[in-house]
């Protein structure tokens, strides 16, 4: 699908940016501050992509320094008009039990912000699942010209050198979804009759569950997926 490989390769760009950036970015510390420059200036995409490298240099570290990046993300997408991204790295940062005082305040200022009622309108739209290093994997669901509706994937593992050589491995899925508008089931997606993926959607979450079993991870590389909880950021 076009739109999902111009995803792929959006994100893959992007890796190889932060690659060029790591000289100016080489500790949390400075990319805090070249974040926090750019933010000040009106850059947000580039502000963003600085407080992403933060990100990967403290997410297996100190606490503080996590929450603290987290924090930077969330605030510079609101301020750039990205709610539905700072609600997925507000949930990265409950995911990870983190009460800090800032993230208390965007909490509610995310709250406040974002269009629950709409997002939660419908299935359709754009889903992000976190797996670690600021890297994301993509569910869209668009509506089938049939009737029902249409699931692409886009999985990616990131790796732990996601920076030098971008995500240890990616996958594409695409099927239909049958079932109603909370329960649903993908078909025709080219999978083993014992390879089930079922979908759970409440609200903006959305849960998938898939089956383990040989052959039922061939459409991606090594160790890829597309279970596990989904995030709404768009319609």
């Amino acid at each position: 699908m076009l739109i999902r490989s111009k995803f792929l390769l959006l994100a893959l760009l992007g890796l190889a940016g932060a690659v060029q950036a790591t000289e100016e970015c080489a500790t949390a510390v400075q990319c805090n501050q070249v974040g926090s420059a750019a933010y000040q200036d009106g850059r947000f995409k580039q502000a963003i992509e600085a407080f992403e490298r933060q990100l990967r240099r403290v997410e297996d570290g100190d606490t503080a320094q996590l929450e603290l990046a987290l924090n930077n993300l969330i605030l510079t997408n609101l301020r750039s008009g990205q709610t539905g991204m700072a609600r997925a790295w507000l949930g990265v940062a409950l995911d990870n039990n983190l009460s800090g005082s800032s993230t208390r305040l965007h909490l509610t200022k995310v709250a406040d912000a974002l269009d629950y009622q709409t997002l939660a309108a419908s299935p359709t739209g754009r889903y992000l699942r976190y797996g670690g290093q600021a890297v994301w994997s993509e569910l869209l669901i668009s509506e089938d010209s049939n009737g029902g509706y249409l699931a692409s994937f886009s999985p990616v593992r990131a790796g732990a050198r996601v920076e030098e050589y971008g995500p240890a491995a990616i996958g594409e899925l695409d099927g239909k979804l049958v079932g109603d508008e909370v329960q649903m089931r993908l078909q025709d997606a080219g999978l083993g009759n014992d390879c089930a993926v079922q979908l759970l959607r409440e609200g903006i979450e959305l849960r998938v569950q898939e089956v383990f079993a040989e052959g039922c991870q061939d459409y991606g590389g090594m160790g890829i997926s597309v279970g596990g909880r989904y995030i709404k950021v768009s319609p």
